[in-house]
């Protein structure tokens, strides 16, 4: 399990990429991943594409990403695998987030 973070790129994206389970574990190093991060001119990415598995831990992680930087910043939940995309879909997700 690991969280990695990367940017701003070519596309002024900063990506967070998740590693094994999003899950309670992760809650301290996802929250220090984005606690610099303003969301003005940059577009978040949160990349599942090795995320194994995610619970309600995170799916509150992902709230108080939104809470920190507000309902108008552009926040993209990449490559996630069907079973992170159910949750996320069963959560309706996709209305506060883009699903991509």
């Amino acid at each position: 399990m690991s969280i990695t973070t990367t940017g701003p790129d070519q596309h002024n994206e900063y990506t967070i990429a998740i590693q094994g389970d999003f899950d309670f574990n992760l809650v301290k190093p996802f929250c220090s991943a984005y606690k610099g991060l303003t969301a003005t001119q940059h577009t978040i990415v949160i990349d599942f594409r090795r995320a194994d598995f995610m619970d309600s831990s995170g799916l509150g992680m992902l709230i108080k990403l939104r809470k920190h930087l507000g309902p108008s910043a552009d926040i993209r939940l990449r490559t996630p695998n069907a079973q992170v995309l159910n949750i996320l879909q069963i959560a309706r997700f996709s209305e506060c987030f883009l699903i991509e």
